[in-house]
């Protein structure tokens, strides 16, 4: 099998990955298609190309991060993660991307927010209190056009 040219050699005979794509009907074959032009596109793209691109680079990262630190209960264990640490290091491009996770789902987001704006909106009546800190910092993120 190759994909140079968007062509597919099965059984000694040629078809166009189009030919392909027109055939997919229902549900499970979408989704089907789906995953495959998504591994399709994560094989075929050097992995240098997709580490340019910020939000990718940010996802793997927190991924990794995510994944390696889910058992960890010391928040300093965990904000000193080398992938947290690239986070912060990826400057205020992250600055967005973090707010977009924060707004999602509550984590250990509020060191690299504060590591990379140098300042911190959080009342220090409101530190330990995720949803109000959550609150402070999307209000912040849209006072500097972030959100």
């Amino acid at each position: 099998m190759t994909y140079a040219g968007s062509v597919l050699f099965a059984s000694g005979t040629k078809t166009r990955m189009q030919d392909i794509k027109d055939t997919a009907e229902g549900k499970e074959s979408r989704i089907i298609q789906k995953k495959y032009d998504s591994s399709v596109a994560h094989y075929l793209t050097p992995y240098s190309r997709q580490w340019n691109n910020p939000v990718i680079r940010f996802f793997t990262l927190k991924v990794q991060w995510q994944v390696d630190t889910s058992m960890l209960s010391s928040v300093a264990e965990i904000a000193m993660h080398p992938a947290y640490q690239q986070i912060i290091g990826m400057g205020p491009i992250a600055i967005p991307l973090i707010l977009s996770e924060l707004k999602r789902k509550s984590g250990h987001w509020y060191w690299a927010l504060k590591s990379i704006a140098g300042e911190d909106p959080v009342m220090p009546e409101h530190r330990g209190n995720l949803k109000k800190m959550a609150e402070a910092w999307l209000k912040w993120g849209k006072e500097q056009g972030y959100v």
